[in-house]
């Protein structure tokens, strides 16, 4: 009998490994691939509508896609391709994806596809799991939503749909750490949410955020590769985004950018790094494939859709 898990680590082995194990490079990539064995992502930070402009996808088209979180997978289907192949090293992201699709599938309306993952936090959504999406989701997937985890305090994995799922995960925990280290320095994120316009989110980028980088903790941390696997950054891609600057800079101009590059009415990643969830109502800003007006696209493919593939 075929080991997916077992497959999976071997798969993702050959993908980190390019060190000896006992040298300093290869220490830190068998860490990062211990990470990455698990739930690393809950939303992506691409923006699937600068990907669907760049595109052009119609419906002739066969689109390959890193899984992930599955905002983007999903959020492709508004186009009408012809096909989506969605491949992952990580099949808590497989999982994810596959749950995605099925719950579109299963769930009667729009509005209990997004209390489920637009808001992720209401106790119910478990029970709607169990009655409605946990019978027709594969064996595999399932297996996952339905194991414990030390991670969840020995709870199912699916109750994170009950606890606010975008506080989980790799990247999860990093946004949580980042909120409580900006708190010790007299920081609170979310009041950049309060902001009414660009100019007061520059203001308080300028004011409260950027001083945080001049600060030695978080030069330390900014430095230290370890410290930034909770990004998702694997070790090759470390030197790759620094381009030969000082990381600390690089963070800074990422966070300038995602604090006052844009609107809060259009921006819900920064309603994910600031108020660790999105707008609190369905009228705020959303990717694609949780907006109302494009629900029937999402839920018209996925029960014909082709297995995401871990591999």
């Amino acid at each position: 009998m075929a080991d997916p898990q077992g497959e999976s680590r071997v798969r993702l082995k050959h993908a980190v490994r390019r060190h000896r194990a006992l040298s300093r490079e290869g220490l830190l990539e068998r860490l990062f691939e211990r990470l990455f064995r698990g739930l690393v992502y809950t939303q992506i930070w691409e923006d699937p509508e600068i990907d669907l402009e760049a595109l052009a996808l119609g419906p002739d088209c066969h689109v390959v896609a890193i899984a992930s979180g599955g905002c983007n997978v999903l959020s492709y289907l508004t186009a009408d391709p012809a096909r989506i192949t969605a491949v992952d090293l990580s099949l808590a992201h497989v999982a994810l994806n596959r749950l995605k699709l099925t719950a579109a599938c299963r769930l009667p309306t729009w509005q209990a596809f997004y209390q489920f993952f637009g808001a992720a936090d209401d106790p119910a959504n478990v029970e709607v799991y169990d009655r409605l999406i946990a019978p027709h989701l594969d064996a595999e997937s399932r297996a996952y939503w339905e194991g414990r985890s030390l991670h969840q305090g020995g709870r199912r994995r699916i109750s994170i749909f009950a606890r606010n799922a975008y506080r989980h995960g790799v990247l999860g925990r990093f946004i949580g750490v980042s909120h409580v280290a900006a708190r010790l320095y007299g920081v609170d994120l979310r009041q950049l949410l309060t902001a009414q316009s660009i100019e007061e989110q520059r203001r308080f980028f300028e004011t409260m955020l950027a001083p945080l980088f001049d600060k030695p903790a978080v030069r330390w941390a900014t430095a230290n590769r370890l410290s930034l696997y909770g990004l998702g950054i694997p070790p090759a891609q470390y030197e790759a985004l620094a381009g030969g600057s000082d990381m600390r800079h690089v963070l800074r101009s990422r966070v300038e950018r995602l604090a006052c590059g844009f609107s809060l009415d259009d921006n819900y990643f920064a309603w994910q790094a600031f108020g660790r969830s999105y707008a609190g109502e369905a009228s705020g800003p959303l990717p694609p494939y949780l907006r109302r007006e494009h629900f029937h696209a999402v839920l018209s493919m996925p029960c014909a859709a082709a297995p995401i593939a871990s591999r």
